[in-house]
């Protein structure tokens, strides 16, 4: 699996490259490129972050009772 590091040291390769291209079709690639390679650096951290943020899920205590219930009703097993 590639890290974080290894995506943002290829980033910065496809940087150093646009220069040395030869058209503008290469120079585009080179850029979308490099910002896929930053986009899948920052993924991990951002959704860690997100995750954090995120606030926990509020139900009232009658809708866990009736979803208990509901399951009970339609188990197969009984």
């Amino acid at each position: 699996m590639t890290t974080d590091e290894e995506y943002r040291a290829m980033a910065a390769d496809a940087m150093a490259k646009i220069p040395e291209a030869t058209s503008d079709q290469e120079r585009a690639r080179l850029r979308r490129a490099n910002a896929a390679y930053l986009k899948l650096a920052t993924h991990r951290t951002e959704a860690a972050a997100r995750a954090e943020l995120k606030p926990p899920r509020i139900t009232s205590e009658k809708a866990d009772q009736k979803s208990a219930a509901k399951r009970l009703a339609t188990n197969p097993f009984k």
